[in-house]
């Protein structure tokens, strides 16, 4: 499993709520997506009341064409991504939309959030610069739990990236548009495929022997990240590369050094949930602290004078009016009760109650019902009578005021 947030978050919510249930899109027909939580207008409508320039975060979760996700995984998944995603926020402070895709011939778990914290109308970013690391500890914990691809895993690494990591490309030849490669794209593409013979061959065994590959070829070195490398060309053009290959602490390694026997993986597995599980607390606990005190939930507090008082009633006048009307109701109705629904066991001859098997026969249950029925009744009385009273005090107080 992997994540990505999209760069959109601007405009009318309709633009991200209707591509994610739209079914007039490639491969829709046969695997419609499927609304999971959440309601595609409200979110709309939430993310359209917001007047500021970002209203919305959304992303996706993906897994592998290989991993298999039941319905029961996924309600845990979504779980703990709302658990990191909303730490410390009730439910009534947040709104998160979910829609299942598989269309594209694997699992994936679309999400919009409308950024705005519901009780003040502030605004909410689920994920603020640095998100990365948080969301990685979710998103490892579960990968090495339920044994799912990585994206960390170096055996399945790609020393350099494919063409379609490009999203509008992508979705260009999803809908059967014709998509044409500009001269960047080329000698990139061209550029690739040599070093990767290189590396095939052995003459490349790390990121330094790379770049002096990349200077062989009459290409200037711009800058050398963490994980990329930017160069230019003689003819004036700037290229980026991306991949296992072109990490700052890549080597090249043989098939048979990535490989683990079962046992080992199983081992490191265990090691790597204990300490990814102990890590997801650890995260909850600080982004909870962080929107407690951003977010603090606002409890209205009425004056002394305003409060609802309840007269003091006797309860125990009120049962004994209960049990005395219970009493002559029974005495009138209860003849008429059927033998077979009654607390009398008609295999034994005895009633149910009497023998001490503790099981409440029609009459009893009757007897109850009606008992609290009445009390109800009392209760709601005594309510509308305080309730009457507060009213005409206050209405003096309004007069003045209006004078």
């Amino acid at each position: 499993m992997m994540i990505k947030v999209f760069p959109h978050g601007k405009g009318e919510g309709n633009k991200p709520t209707r591509y994610l249930v739209r079914e007039d899109y490639p491969g829709r027909d046969t695997r419609p997506p499927q609304v999971l939580r959440g309601d595609p207008a409200m979110a709309s409508a939430l993310i359209d009341s917001i007047d500021r320039r970002w209203k919305f975060t959304a992303g996706v979760l993906a897994w592998h064409p290989d991993d298999k996700v039941s319905a029961a995984q996924e309600e845990e998944v979504m779980d703990a991504f709302e658990q990191v995603a909303f730490a410390g926020l009730e439910p009534d402070q947040r709104y998160i939309l979910w829609v299942r895709h598989t269309h594209a011939g694997h699992h994936e778990l679309h999400f919009v959030i409308p950024r705005l914290e519901l009780s003040s109308g502030k605004d909410f970013n689920a994920f603020p610069p640095g998100w990365q690391k948080d969301f990685g500890i979710f998103r490892d914990m579960f990968n090495w739990r339920e044994n799912w691809a990585r994206p960390d895993d170096p055996v399945r690494a790609r020393e350099v990236m494919p063409k379609n990591t490009d999203l509008f490309k992508a979705r260009l030849a999803r809908w059967g548009k014709e998509v044409f490669e500009s001269d960047r794209d080329k000698a990139k593409e061209e550029i690739q495929a040599r070093l990767k013979g290189l590396a095939d061959d052995g003459q490349i065994g790390n990121r330094q022997d790379l770049i002096e590959a990349l200077k062989a070829m009459e290409l200037t070195i711009n800058r050398a990240g963490k994980d990329y490398i930017s160069v230019k060309t003689p003819t004036g053009l700037k290229l980026r590369f991306k991949g296992a290959m072109f990490a700052e602490n890549w080597k090249r390694k043989e098939k048979a050094e990535l490989e683990e026997t079962e046992d080992e993986r199983k081992r490191k597995a265990r090691n790597m949930v204990e300490r990814l599980e102990r890590d997801f607390e650890r995260v909850i606990g600080k982004r909870t602290a962080c929107n407690a005190k951003r977010y603090p939930v606002k409890r209205i507090e009425l004056a002394e004078n305003e409060k609802l008082k309840l007269p003091k009633k006797d309860i125990a006048n009120v049962a004994d009016t209960s049990r005395r009307k219970i009493t002559e109701s029974t005495e009138k109705t209860g003849r008429g009760l059927s033998e077979e629904g009654s607390g009398f066991d008609r295999a034994n001859g005895q009633n149910r109650e009497a023998d001490g098997s503790g099981e409440l026969g029609i009459e009893e249950i009757e007897r109850y019902v009606l008992g609290s029925q009445s009390l109800v009744r009392e209760l709601a009385g005594i309510l509308a009578e305080a309730e009457k009273r507060r009213v005409n005090q206050a209405q003096p107080a309004m007069r003045r005021r209006m004078r």
